[in-house]
């Protein structure tokens, strides 16, 4: 089946939170010349919102068909999605509901989707328009299905499996409705709706079109890759082309792209068009300003005087106050005078994938399963949330969340304590225990491979005798707290006998060089031993169900883990019709996975949220999108 998501940076990261692929700046700050209306006193009735993106993201892309060709690296970045393109052209299906990351009903496009035998049945709402006076109806949804169908492969999330694969035919019913015949009646309804029809961006008839007119691919299959490679290259022009283009002006969303600079500064306009749920007295502009640090921010939310202010914003998890236990957020209700504070916990996994095809030796260490037990005891959760994180942070025990809590989570996990909690003594005996010793000066000894072989207490397949265990991580700059929770842990794995040598680069580049090794790489490619980039936000696939990170030759399956039990469990949560069976299915591939810790897990921190005082942004949203149009000022 198919796999979907994104990375971020910035909620450790995850993108994000979280869990994306961004274009980082070359300067080391917002960009020049953005101003806001959101200082205190612009709190008796303002009308424009100035809110800073998460470290390191930006807007860059417009076409809503996320591509893998270059120069797109960044497209399905949450920045990108989720506070650039959802604004103006919405998803089919809107997920979110508070702090749950279940179907939002309310703004979505569509009525939930009513399922029969092999059918499929989507009912679009009659509320929504485009910006041009066209209503969103079936033909737009037809459009997006033929051209998945027509370059499939192009889709950043393609897997041969997924869509358009699952699906016999796709027809009209009526003006705004239409009906999908899959090819099978064994999928899961849940995964069907959360991690299929979820990618579904509806597309207007006025991108239907090639360079020399208008064209029919929502009705004739073989006409969509013109059209693709039209709209593939007319969003790729460059910034300033976007924003001028009368194709991207076309929107259904309730925002309208007035400018867009190289540095990924955007201002947006209200689509006085937009038919979904607004506030009464909304904004109606919206600037995003791009940051390459926490720190640069920062400095703009604590000195607003130098012509720069910021009304939404990040605080860095190390600046905040510690809030008193129980509680999600600081005594202190800001460290910041003109501003209320808000934790926002993401649906999203916080991780470190293992190479397991790194072809420098060390990857046959990461296929034993208690090398992975020893390592995971050497990450200090509780230390990182308690210390640089200060207290906004929850731990990561396996593929599901433990917060928010969802009906996904095995019972058996959650009501666990964690069972690779920090303890270098065990590490070093579970080590000490299968055929390693340590060996060098007393100052910086290393466990050295002195029995190979794949029996009892040997070190197991793949590793020679006389092999150390020298690891290399790298990991994202421009977060404080990834920097101290990365230099701890080669700490305390100097501390358990284990080299590990640290190296920072840029986020881009950290989940470009996981992302760039698969079992068909040239070697050169597959040298990366473990990434620590941050999370893995669910969207636009919501569910944990692990064929996105976890199933072998997922397209995003970053380290390449796989396990033929794994692989079955994760199908079987793919198959599971009823929602009484999907979760039993769930808990039993959670509970298993768990203790095969195939990736390194980290703490899931939270994403502090700083709003100007006087200015209302409603709940946050754990699926990590933004309604700017629900933002208002209170009178």
């Amino acid at each position: 089946m198919r796999s979907g998501g994104h990375r971020r940076g910035g909620t450790i990261g995850a993108c994000c939170a979280a869990v994306g692929l961004v274009l980082l700046l070359a300067a080391c700050g917002p960009a020049a010349g953005s101003a806001s209306g959101g200082a205190p006193a612009a709190s008796a009735g303002g009308t424009a919102v100035t809110f800073a993106m998460q470290p390191g993201g930006q807007a860059s892309y417009p076409f809503p068909f996320f591509t893998e060709s270059p120069p797109t690296i960044d497209d399905d970045s949450v920045y990108n999605v989720n506070d650039f393109q959802y604004l103006m052209y919405r998803p089919l299906y809107w997920f979110g509901t508070g702090v749950t990351p279940y179907l939002n009903k309310q703004l979505s496009l569509a009525e939930p989707p009513v399922y029969s035998g092999k059918t499929v049945t989507i009912r679009l709402k009659h509320n929504y328009t485009w910006s041009n006076g066209e209503p969103v109806d079936a033909q737009d949804v037809m459009f997006w299905m033929n051209m998945m169908i027509a370059e499939g492969k192009n889709w950043a999330f393609y897997d041969q499996s997924g869509l358009p694969a699952d699906i016999a035919s796709v027809h009209t019913t009526g003006k705004y409705a239409v009906k999908l015949d899959l090819t099978s009646a064994n999928f899961s309804q849940t995964w069907f709706t959360n991690n299929e029809l979820s990618e579904i961006t509806p597309m207007p008839m006025a991108w239907d079109r090639t360079a020399s007119g208008q064209s029919d691919c929502d009705v004739s299959v073989t006409h969509c890759t013109a059209v693709y490679n039209y709209l593939y290259t007319q969003a790729n022009k460059g910034v300033s082309a976007i924003a001028s283009s009368p194709l991207w002006s076309v929107v259904d969303g309730p925002w309208k792209l007035v400018s867009l600079t190289s540095q990924g500064k955007v201002v947006m306009t209200f689509n006085k068009q937009y038919g979904g749920p607004v506030a009464l007295h909304h904004i109606t502009t919206f600037t995003e300003l791009p940051f390459t640090s926490e720190q640069a921010e920062y400095n703009v939310l604590q000195d607003p005087t130098a012509g720069q202010t910021i009304d939404v914003g990040y605080l860095p998890t190390v600046d905040a106050p510690t809030p008193p236990a129980g509680s999600l957020v600081g005594a202190n209700p800001s460290t910041l005078p003109n501003y209320s504070l808000s934790a926002q916990y993401l649906w999203q996994l916080s991780y470190m994938p293992y190479n397991f095809n790194n072809n420098t030796g060390q990857g046959a260490i990461f296929h034993q399963l208690y090398f992975r037990q020893a390592f995971q005891m050497l990450v200090d959760q509780e230390g990182v949330i308690d210390g640089p994180l200060h207290g906004y942070g929850k731990l990561t025990v396996g593929p599901v969340s433990l917060y928010p809590k969802t009906t996904y989570l095995s019972p058996q996990v959650a009501n666990e304590p964690d069972p690779w909690a920090l303890n270098i003594q065990r590490a070093k005996s579970t080590l000490s225990s299968n055929g390693w010793k340590l060996e060098g000066p007393s100052s910086g000894q290393v466990f050295t491979c002195v029995r190979p072989g794949t029996g009892r207490g040997d070190c197991g397949a793949g590793i020679p005798a006389n092999q150390q265990l020298n690891i290399t991580m790298i990991y994202a700059s421009g977060i404080d707290w990834i920097q101290s929770a990365a230099r701890e842990l080669a700490s305390n794995a100097s501390l358990a006998g284990i080299r590990l040598t640290v190296q920072q680069e840029p986020f881009g580049d950290v989940v470009g060089t996981a992302f760039s090794c698969t079992p068909t790489s040239k070697p050169s490619a597959c040298n990366w031993q473990l990434a620590l980039w941050g999370s893995w936000t669910y969207s636009p696939d919501y569910l944990p169900t692990g064929d996105t990170l976890f199933l072998g030759n997922a397209a995003n399956n970053a380290g390449d883990y796989n396990d033929p039990h794994d692989n079955q469990l994760i199908l079987a949560t793919l198959q599971a019709r009823t929602p009484r069976q999907f979760d039993s299915a769930m808990h039993s591939w959670d509970s298993w996975l768990t203790k095969e810790l195939p990736v390194v897990y980290e703490p899931d921190e939270a994403t502090l949220v700083e709003t100007i005082k006087g200015l209302d942004i409603g709940p946050l949203n754990s699926a990590d999108s933004i309604a700017p149009e629900e933002w208002h000022y209170l009178k």
